[in-house]
């Protein structure tokens, strides 16, 4: 009988329990989601188009998620943050390459990438 006395008080601890539910704002975990396809990305000079535009919108959702994680019940504040760092990342890599340095490291690993992404591609079974 004693267990159960434990289990109500365990659940009316939980039910007075004084933290508020939260949500995570959208616009920050949109925002985190644009910058790292933006960082990643940016090393490669075939993507350095969709790169810079994925840095601008993860800049904007940033600056909206910062906004939205300042209300009460809404998260999101560190991937706001996050999103506007890697945003900033991406604009600089890309900036740097069109003021002439060379950034497009990740063009030498496209052979790399492409035989490891075969040898995944025979482990599949195939029909």
């Amino acid at each position: 009988m004693a267990i159960v006395e434990d289990q109500t008080s365990l659940g009316l601890l939980f039910e007075s329990s004084p933290a508020h539910p939260a949500r995570t704002s959208p616009a920050a975990a949109a925002a985190f989601c644009a910058g790292v396809a933006a960082i990643l990305g940016s090393p490669f000079s075939l993507t350095a188009g969709a790169s810079t535009l994925l840095g601008v919108v993860a800049l904007l959702l940033g600056i909206l998620g910062l906004a939205q994680a300042s209300r009460d019940g809404v998260a999101g504040g560190l991937l706001a943050a996050l999103a506007l760092v890697l945003a900033l990342g991406t604009l600089a890599l890309v900036g740097v390459r069109y003021a002439g340095i060379d950034t497009t490291v990740g063009d030498a690993w496209l052979p790399s990438i492409v035989h490891a992404l075969r040898w995944l591609t025979a482990l599949l079974p195939h029909r």
